[in-house]
């Protein structure tokens, strides 16, 4: 892998800008529900994040998997996607609590997937922690890739005992559908392109 070029760097930089006008016009054209109000478009952005991070986990863990079998430029891919995963979980989890706070007017401790989502935590930190500690980047790819494992078997198996499957999908208003996906793009834009900053900036370093 090739070190990033000053114009591969601008690009990437105007790539995060770009991402972030999108997320937030796909915020500010959200119609305001008829219960929640303008507050719709927060609990819809955390939901968009979600579904970023899942996938920089479920990535994570593929790098992991290739570089366990030989590949070695996965390493840094993967170590990248690691670098952005923790920190995102980290907020998503913030404005989860948020969301509950909002919606049902308090924080639902009995609802699996929240336990889900300090499980997942409490693991990236754990990868983290092994990662600044040990040199040992195989045993932080068969992590990532155990957590990434984890993560999607906990999101079939557990329950949703509050919170319904795809609202936004099951309500067939495009308007907010719309909104949704393009909140997915925005966020999942600017984390590719701060993943690929990373990885080829420590290839530089």
């Amino acid at each position: 892998m090739r070190p990033i070029s000053p114009r591969a760097k601008t690009v990437l930089m105007s790539g995060i800008g770009f991402a972030a006008v999108v997320a937030a016009a796909a915020i500010l054209v959200t119609p305001p529900d008829e219960k929640l109000g303008t507050m719709v478009r927060f609990v819809m952005f955390h939901g968009a994040s979600t579904w970023v991070n899942m996938a920089t986990f479920t990535l994570a863990g593929v790098f992991g998997v290739a570089y366990l079998l030989g590949q070695g430029g996965a390493r840094r891919w993967g170590e990248s996607l690691r670098w952005a995963s923790l920190p995102l979980w980290t907020i998503n989890s913030i404005l989860g609590l948020l969301s509950m706070q909002m919606i049902w007017g308090g924080i639902l401790w009995t609802e699996p997937r929240l336990g889900m989502t300090f499980g997942v935590l409490g693991g990236a930190m754990v990868i983290f922690a092994v990662q600044m500690l040990f040199d040992a980047p195989k045993v932080t790819a068969a992590l990532d890739a155990l957590l990434a494992g984890t993560l999607w078997t906990l999101v079939l198996v557990l329950p949703n005992l509050f919170h319904p499957d795809s609202p936004i999908f099951q309500s067939g208003n495009w308007a907010y559908i719309g909104g949704f996906l393009g909140m997915v793009a925005g966020v999942g834009i600017a984390t590719a392109c701060i993943v690929t900053l990373v990885a080829r900036r420590t290839v530089a370093e």
